[in-house]
């Protein structure tokens, strides 16, 4: 389609209308049309973009995924001015122009009475680019032929706004069957005081009942929640999700309400309400029946909404789902009361077929129902894993990633993991083509649905307007982008996605009025989330890789690695799952996408998470003393192990010598009562030679894999001390013995010879002379 160069699409003013805004025009287009004016600024933007850095190379439908859409919103200190079709979008021949223009003024000083004129564009608006650049112009440029001045209705004064309602006569439009249909741009401009105040710029469709190719939309609405550093949602926060004006609540009336919408639920909410058992708020019972209840498409996101592409790139080999939910469940609140009938038997979700819609089930046959078994009152019945995530979704095999961050390895791992359809933003992906394509795009390893980031971020601004003007700037811009994608290549019937964000869907509260509108445009038609898979994929789209933050990945790489070294910890226990669930629960719940819009905070809480888990896989060790001093050949080494779980644990306990001077015994397999902790010996042999040694005590679990860092205990050998001594005391002995000996026999030998002096010297002594 080609824009209009007939005259026959510009407009006629009557002779009265002509004198009246005549010199308005001349005033506007001297101010628009100045020769000099125009060659500076066009010279001013030339330098900017040889010299300003490129943000983008892709062309302006692979920008973001949120785009920029027209806002009402003024700017502080300005005054803003928005123009919109008061009912329709759509205008036919035959028809009054009916317009609203919205005037607010955020300046500190009044806007003394003035006038609006309203204005149309020279040329149709055939193109997207063309319509954003209309919008949103970036330097002075013509606003068209002025068909109406409609005067202020008094003072706005500072800090107000006000509404004029413009009703452009169908003669004075000047669009007929002649013209092709479209989109057409309009400009209002508020004059006060000979000065021009403030633009605004909004679109209507000119249609004049030729026949039209209506494009198919397909939309997906999430249903999150806030994201959160745990992996399951409390009873309170629950209550208050799904209150009558809770955040589910909510959410849930904006998709059913919306034509055709798809939902796409994190089955977290699905898993919290049914773990809590008889415990759960009966408002999101009730909340659970009306989800079961809706006839919308409805698939998974996964778990707590963790982002599939951050775990490929951080290393998984294929995406986490949650292992139990067996440390969170209370026994004592599933217990089958009186009169109650047995529990139905669900399926696991993996042998749900990758897609299956609501319609073929009903209509293909039901497989045999297996026998349930009977349920007495008063018994437990446990749920399993797959009975609190089982439910009857359109497709299990829909990964949708945060917008714009998919890398090609990503694919792979998706794959892998069971999901053979990735929903991509413009951000990841290219196009060889002026047309618009079909959502539906060939991916290396299988099919690939590309929302329209400038719909998409059109549709969410309407549908998150606090105010009616507000609503119906961004609708009509959203209506008019899908007039251009209809008219531009009329033979295609096209089919296109729009998504919502998941980082802020407390504020869409316009989704149902929003679509309501646009489907009732003859250019536009909702279509479900089987037409957008089975719509002929694009062949001038290809795949655009792009990777996500290092910082990110770094920490999410290292949120895997501390898992893996909890499942090694988690050996020690009896029951693994204890810890295992848990964590790979908690973990989910950090790899939450809408953590991208809080990256300070996320990284806040992922060192948290770190800190607390390794105090965890330390609350196992083993207490020495030293140093000590080994003076025998054999002796026992007595060590304590500390248990600071709840839980039971063995553990193997091992001693390693720096050197040979001794001698250790077996490693120990000790069983530790939980918060207690216990005393083991362990065998020491002294060998030959003396030192000094260093012994290593570690704690290991059952596998081999250490419980944090050796223990060392310094040891001084003194193994020849025991001989030594016994010499010695022998020597002792001997000498003590021998010196008794020896005095005897000393003595003896004294005596003896004092008696043989005696017996020598008796003999030689006169006898005594008697007396005369």
């Amino acid at each position: 389609m080609v824009a209009d160069s007939d005259s026959a699409h510009r407009p006629a003013l009557s002779a009265a209308a002509c004198s009246a805004v005549r010199p308005a025009r001349r005033r506007q287009k001297r101010r628009i049309r100045r020769p000099f004016t125009a060659v500076l600024v066009g010279f001013l933007t030339l330098a900017s973009l040889i010299f300003a850095p490129t943000p983008s190379l892709r062309p302006a439908s692979a920008q973001t995924e949120m785009g920029t859409a027209s806002s009402a919103t003024t700017p502080a200190d300005t005054v803003g001015i928005t123009v919109s079709p008061r009912d329709s979008s759509e205008l036919s021949p035959g028809q009054d122009l009916l317009l609203t223009v919205a005037v607010h003024n955020n300046t500190d000083a009044d806007i003394p009475v003035g006038r609006v004129d309203v204005y149309l564009a020279d040329l149709a608006l055939t193109t997207r680019a063309a319509l954003d650049s209309w919008l949103r112009p970036s330097a002075d440029t013509n606003s068209g032929d002025q068909l109406v001045s409609v005067p202020t209705a008094g003072i706005i004064p500072a800090g107000a706004g006000t509404t004029v309602s413009v009703t452009v006569p169908a003669e004075s439009v000047g669009l007929t069957d002649q013209n092709a249909w479209g989109a057409r741009g309009i400009a209002a401009i508020l004059s006060a005081d000979d000065v021009v105040r403030a633009e605004g710029r909004g679109t209507f469709v000119w249609s004049q009942g030729s026949a039209i190719t209506p494009v198919a939309l397909t939309t997906i609405l999430p249903i999150t929640t806030p994201a959160n550093a745990t992996g399951l949602i409390t009873a309170k926060a629950l209550e208050s999700y799904t209150s009558s004006v809770g955040l589910l609540s909510r959410q849930l009336d904006a998709a059913i309400d919306a034509p055709t919408a798809t939902i796409a639920i994190d089955p977290q909410i699905i898993a919290s309400i049914r773990v809590l058992g008889t415990a759960a708020p009966a408002s999101a019972l009730a909340w659970l029946d009306r989800l079961a209840g809706a006839s919308n498409d409805i698939f998974p996101l996964s778990y707590a909404d963790a982002d599939i592409a951050v775990q490929a790139q951080a290393g998984a080999p294929t995406l986490l789902a949650p292992t139990s939910f067996d440390p969170a469940i209370d026994a004592s609140l599933f217990v089958v009361p009186p009169s109650t009938p047995a529990p139905e038997i669900t399926t696991d979700p993996t042998d749900v077929p990758s897609v299956t819609s609501r319609t073929k089930a009903q209509t293909s046959p039901s497989p045999t129902p297996s026998p349930t078994p009977t349920v007495e009152p008063g018994q437990t019945v446990i749920p399993s894993t797959s009975d609190l995530l089982a439910w009857n979704y359109t497709s299990t095999a829909i990964g949708w990633p945060a917008a714009g961050q998919v890398a090609r390895s990503d694919l792979d791992v998706f794959a892998a993991s069971g999901l053979t359809t990735t929903i991509l933003s413009s951000g990841n992906v290219e196009q060889s083509d002026v047309f618009t394509p079909n959502t539906a795009v060939t991916l290396p390893t299988g099919l690939g649905l590309v929302s329209d980031s400038p719909l998409s971020a059109a549709i969410r601004a309407a549908a998150e307007a606090t105010t009616d003007e507000e609503w119906r700037v961004n609708v009509t811009e959203a209506a008019s982008l899908l007039a251009i994608v209809s008219a531009e290549n009329p033979d295609s019937a096209r089919t296109l996605l729009v998504t919502f964000d998941r980082s802020s869907p407390a504020t869409a509260t316009r989704i149902g009025q929003t679509l309501t509108a646009l489907d009732g445009a003859a250019w536009s038609t909702a279509a479900s989330l089987q037409s957008a898979l089975a719509a002929t994929p694009a062949t001038t789209v290809t795949f655009q890789a792009e990777a996500i933050d290092g910082s990110r990945v770094t920490l999410a790489r290292s949120l895997l690695e501390r898992e893996g070294a909890l499942a090694e910890f988690a050996t020690i226990l009896a029951d693994p799952v204890a810890i295992t669930a848990p964590a790979r629960l908690d973990l989910l719940a950090l790899l939450d996408t809408t953590w991208t819009a809080q990256a300070s905070v996320w990284e806040d809480q992922v060192r948290a998470s770190l800190a607390a888990s390794f105090d965890l896989m330390h609350a196992v060790t083993v207490t020495t003393r030293g140093p000590i001093i080994v003076v025998g050949s054999k002796v026992d080494l007595r060590i304590t192990l500390n248990n600071a779980l709840d839980q039971a644990v063995t553990v193997r306990t091992e001693i390693v010598p720096s050197n040979g001077r001794l001698v250790v015994g077996e490693t120990l397999e000790t069983i530790i009562q939980p918060n207690s902790a216990q005393a083991v010996s362990v065998p020491l042999s002294a060998a030959v030679g003396n030192g000094d040694v260093v012994l290593r005590v570690t704690l290991f679990t059952l596998n081999g894999t250490p419980l944090g860092q050796p223990a060392p205990i310094d040891v001084s050998v003194r193994a020849d001390w025991e001989g030594v001594g016994a010499t010695i005391f022998a020597i002792l002995v001997i000498g003590f013995f021998g010196f008794g000996i020896w005095r005897n026999i000393v003595g003896r030998r004294r005596e003896r010879a004092a008696e043989a002096s005696a017996a020598a010297v008796e003999p030689a002594i006169p006898a005594a002379e008697p007396d005369v």
